[in-house]
């Protein structure tokens, strides 16, 4: 409803009292003189506010009717609305009965309406029309789940960083004590939202590497730590970091205070756990008990982070103790790699258990190395595991020299040669100590998941079609082991492509896997398949084939190990054409994995007894005016010869003999019971209109109820003021002409539809009638049990009633519309212009543009600027009252003080 503010104003004073003090020297209660003084302005302006509030009054009467018509006729005559009555449909046979063999009719669904119903019949359906499908090549590693583990005495890098977490605070000088302001958590990943492919943004996960080898990967681990702070925003960072290097060249990663840091003041608390990891060393003499100052913090870090940050160890040391999880075929079991008994036996390996030719790869690596003097001999006793150390220095110095030592390449090779002979005989002492296997077969069955040592670890299953994975939440040991969480011997859709069950599909160089801006060089039908990069999941990749326009599903069958393409249409004529390489490796299986997409062949019969064959590219299709969906195959096969190969006739069709016992067959009726709760529901919200019309214009005002003061109200409790309102409220719209005009109107719309085409017996008989109270408004009485016979008799002639049609120009629906539209719709255009009469005079809140453009608000908006110019005249009254009372005030006054003086002198 429209509304105007308007200044409380009541009528006494008030706070008057605050600008000066009256009746001090004369005892005067100026406050009441004023009031009666002024008494005509606050008589008009209370006058007034009772008009606003009868006014408002109305407007909400005016309201409540409009507001009812738009919502009966967006109910009952909008096309959009499920209880529309306009629409035939809503009478119509259109609950269609299929007929016949459960085994047929179960294969068979209809709706809709059609001439023809009772002649119609479905004889069989000799195919169903299929989707095009294109398997693609079996994509299972011959090699099972293997990991890059070949060189147990490689070394292998962990982080100590990773996990950790600096924690901030500032000082309290009352407790002495450190208040916690919050912490940086070294996390694995981090997110930001970035431009995606459509002009929008999307969320991007990066995972962090705290364990560098390269300068690259420094300076990418000091971007993705700033990302990490940033993830919040920069301005909420805690900290920064850079990049730096010590004299000898190692890597320094400084730490320093973030913008919210700084901005508050914070310190570094003694007791985070990345300290020493970041190489952090209290200085002597620095005082840290007011936390550590970033200064401090930063120029304490001495220890390169090669030392602080990251663990150094062989792989077989790494590998000890840890543990994977093995998922075969749905069972998942936590398996140790290695034991401590098993790492033992390797590194009790001496140089005496090679064999003799290994013996001579490895004298030559040292005489190359410099370890010992051409001719020398070998130490016998010396272990594997500490040889193989010394060599691994010697390589990366010899690496250093490769570009100005001519001699070094021809010694590097010789040094990989004897740390190869190394690293094969602690794999055979693995393979030979390891009770992996064991473990294996107590969590899987004896040989279902074999463990194999031949050359580097890995894992098979010896049951065609099982599936074999691993996961596990540690991703330093992913990366040591060389595979992708959930890495699989058959497609891991949360892994890459690069995953080793795609190994041999995409192992030739010739194939082009992405295009010259990273993105994967994806297309199929014609469509490239945008948005993917190598790092995208097969899940991502699965999915935007899905959501392209290419006119395919991609899925992926574990069972077979097969990424299967089906067709989004069904029918002939639907190829899957690839055509970029990569698609082609991922999905095309050739022509003996491609099954052609059919048409559906059905058998219908139009009352004569023949077959007329309907081919068609979908299972749902039109059965004239039904809509009809088959599921299955039923009611006579393909003719065959005594080999069984079907016989064809002269033009090379197929024979279709008929099995007339199983044909299906059509009914239809009206849906009664949904007619008759529409139809009922309807002529309830009429009625309750028309009442309210009726109660409107016959209901007289009480003029002893007027609209309260201010001070009236704060007299009375709610429910006191809600009834009086209530009384108040009543007859606001009486003997209003706009109101009785509707109200005529609405009584006539019975004879109105008599007088387009309906007789009084026809609307009888469907259990429509005229009230015989003429006093109701024109209420319509309405007889379910009339109704519902009609319907199951004759809904034909209900829906011309409602609708209109075979001599009934117009319709119940549309007759209550039309005469309701002159005075509230939603739409001007069928009004010339207008949203009707009473929206114009009052606005309606089903159309907010007018609760500010109708008469009732202009009005309202008048009669406030008249209080407003009232408010302010009363101001200047009584300002000008309280000026005249306190000079007489001070005039008082000062009569007082001389009279006691000169009572004083006469004393």
């Amino acid at each position: 409803m429209a509304s105007i503010s308007s200044t409380n104003s009541t009528s006494s004073l008030g706070n008057t009292s605050l600008r000066g003090f009256g009746g001090m020297a004369s005892g005067i209660d100026r406050d009441s003189i004023i009031e009666q003084m002024t008494l005509g302005t606050t008589t008009k302006i209370n006058n007034q506010k009772k008009k606003i509030s009868q006014l408002q009054w109305k407007q909400e009467a005016y309201m409540n009717i409009s507001d009812k018509i738009i919502d009966l006729t967006d109910k009952y005559a909008s096309y959009s609305s499920s209880s529309n009555l306009k629409d035939p449909t809503a009478f119509a046979k259109n609950v269609i009965s299929v007929h016949g063999k459960e085994s047929s009719t179960s294969f068979v669904t209809a709706k809709g309406t059609s001439s023809l119903i009772n002649n119609v019949s479905i004889l069989g359906v000799g195919q169903l029309a299929t989707s095009t499908v294109q398997r693609s090549q079996t994509h299972i590693s011959e090699t099972g789940l293997s990991t890059t583990v070949s060189d147990l005495g490689e070394l292998s890098y962990s982080s100590k960083l990773a996990g950790l977490k600096l924690s901030f605070g500032v000082y309290d000088s009352t407790s002495h004590k450190m208040q916690d302001k919050g912490s940086f958590e070294f996390k694995s990943t981090y997110k930001t939202m970035e431009d995606d492919e459509n002009g929008g943004k999307k969320e991007v996960t990066h995972t962090i590497n705290y364990t560098p080898q390269t300068e690259a990967e420094y300076k990418k681990l000091v971007d993705d730590l700033n990302g990490l702070a940033n993830e919040d925003g920069e301005d909420n960072a805690l900290v920064k970091f850079t990049l730096e290097k010590d004299a000898d060249g190692n890597h320094l990663i400084k730490v320093h205070a973030g913008k919210a840091a700084e901005k508050e003041g914070y310190a570094i608390k003694t007791s985070s756990s990345a300290l020493t990891a970041l190489g952090y060393e209290a200085k002597e003499g620095v005082d840290t008990s007011q936390g550590i100052k970033f200064s401090d913090f930063t120029s304490s870090q001495t220890k390169a982070f090669e030392e602080s940050g990251i663990h150094q160890q062989s792989k077989i040391d790494y590998l000890t103790g840890k543990k994977l999880y093995f998922n075969y075929d749905g069972n998942q079991k936590q398996i140790e790699l290695i034991t401590s008994a098993e790492r033992d036996a390797v590194k009790e390996l001496t140089v005496k258990d090679l064999s003799t030719e290994e013996q001579q790869k490895l004298k030559d690596a040292l005489t190359a190395a410099g370890e010992i003097s051409p001719g020398g001999a070998l130490d016998e006793s010396q272990k594997l595991t500490d040889v193989y150390e010394s060599l691994n220095k010697k390589l990366a110095e010899l690496e250093e020299k490769k570009e100005t030592d001519p001699t070094a390449a021809d010694a590097i090779e010789k040094v990989k040669a004897g740390m190869g002979a190394i690293s094969a005989k602690q794999m055979d002492k693995l393979k030979t100590e390891s009770k992996l296997q064991d473990r294996l077969d107590k969590a899987f069955g004896k040989d279902m998941v074999k463990a194999n040592f031949d050359g580097n670890i890995s894992f098979s299953v010896t049951k065609k079609g099982s599936t074999l994975s691993a996961v596990t939440s540690d991703y330093n040991l992913l990366k040591e082991l060389g595979i992708s969480y959930g890495e699989s011997n058959k497609i891991n859709l949360g892994g890459t492509i690069t995953q080793g069950a795609l190994t041999e599909a995409l192992d030739d160089e010739k194939i082009k896997i992405t295009d010259a801006n990273g993105q994967l060089d994806l297309k199929i039908n014609g469509v490239q398949i945008t948005g993917l990069t190598k790092d995208s999941t097969i899940n991502d990749i699965l999915s935007k084939i899905n959501s392209s326009s290419a006119g395919v599903k991609a899925t992926y069958v574990d069972a077979t190990g097969e990424f299967m393409l089906i067709s989004s249409e069904t029918g002939e004529g639907r190829d899957i054409s690839f055509d970029s390489d990569l698609a082609k490796a991922l999905f095309d299986g050739g022509k003996d994995k491609l099954e052609e997409g059919k048409n559906a062949e059905i058998y219908v019969s139009y009352g004569d007894g023949k077959a007329v064959k309907l081919d068609r590219a979908s299972n749902t299709f039109n059965l004239e005016g039904l809509t009809v969906t088959v599921s299955g195959v039923f009611g006579g096969s393909y003719k065959t010869d005594a080999d069984g190969n079907e016989i064809k006739d002269t033009e090379g069709n197929r024979i279709w003999e008929a099995n007339t016992s199983e044909s299906v067959t059509f009914s239809a009726k009206a849906d009664v019971d949904a007619a008759v709760e529409k139809v009922k529901t309807f002529f309830e919200d009429f009625n309750a209109l028309v009442t309210d019309i009726n109660k409107e214009i016959t209901t007289r005002p009480d003029s002893s109820y007027q609209p309260l003061t201010d001070e009236q109200k704060a007299q009375m409790d709610e429910t006191s003021i809600e009834n009086w309102e209530k009384k108040a409220k009543q007859g606001m719209l009486y003997g209003d002409s706009a109101m009785r005009d509707l109200s005529v109107a609405v009584q006539s719309i019975f004879s109105k539809m008599m007088s387009n085409g309906a007789s009084y017996e026809d609307l009888k008989e469907i259990g429509i009638t005229y009230s015989e109270d003429y006093g109701d408004g024109g209420t319509l009485v309405f007889d379910e049990t009339a109704f519902r016979t009609a319907m199951e008799n004759n809904p034909e002639k209900v829906s011309r009633i409602f609708t209109g049609g075979n001599g009934i120009s117009k319709g119940l629906v549309n007759v209550v519309e039309e005469t309701f539209t002159p005075y509230a719709t939603r739409y001007a255009n069928r009004n010339g212009g207008s949203y009707g009469r009473l929206v114009e005079i009052a606005g309606t809140n089903k159309k907010p543009t007018t609760l500010m453009d109708n008469d009732i608000y202009k009005q309202l908006k008048e009669m406030q600027e008249t209080i407003d110019s009232l408010n302010e005249r009363l101001q200047v009254e009584q300002d000008r009252y309280i000026s005249q009372f306190t000079t007489m005030e001070t005039l008082l006054n000062k009569m007082n003080t001389q009279s006691s003086y000169l009572s004083q002198l006469t004393a």
